[in-house]
């Protein structure tokens, strides 16, 4: 291997225009927020979930899915407890996406973690995709 072949992996992490390394790209903060809001938590963890994937935090990775799955049983748990319980379907997703951003992404990313923007597209036409046809088949076969 030439010296030059090895200059350019050991700065393939490197930006070449500016020298500066290269930012992870992740999707934000607001965007788990937003998605958990609009959605589900259930698409804002898909989300974090893939930025610790990117990050390589398995140990993360893992909390975040336990954290979600008991989040979610009781949640519905709530729900069906309560008449009224739908009302409070947006609330309570979104208290779980700050706990998301506020303490899994502290801890397994870092607060002043620099990154770079990722695009919300391709979750939004997923999100859409999976959330158009289970609202429909919940209005007509429920």
């Amino acid at each position: 291997m030439s010296e030059n072949n090895l200059e350019e992996k050991s700065a393939g992490s490197m930006n070449n225009d500016q020298g500066k390394p290269e930012l992870p790209r992740l999707y934000s903060k607001t965007l788990i927020l937003v998605f958990s809001g609009v959605f589900s938590i259930l698409f804002g963890a898909a989300l974090l979930l893939s930025n610790l994937k990117r990050q390589e935090e398995k140990k993360g990775m893992m909390q975040v899915a336990i954290f979600v799955l008991i989040y979610v049983i009781g949640i519905v748990y709530t729900l069906q407890s309560m008449k009224s319980g739908a009302n409070l379907t947006l609330p309570l997703n979104l208290v779980g996406a700050l706990f998301l951003n506020e303490y899994f992404w502290n801890r397994y990313i870092g607060s002043e973690t620099a990154y770079e923007k990722k695009s919300w597209v391709k979750p939004a036409l997923i999100s859409l995709a999976i959330s158009i046809p289970a609202f429909l088949a919940l209005l007509y076969l429920g």
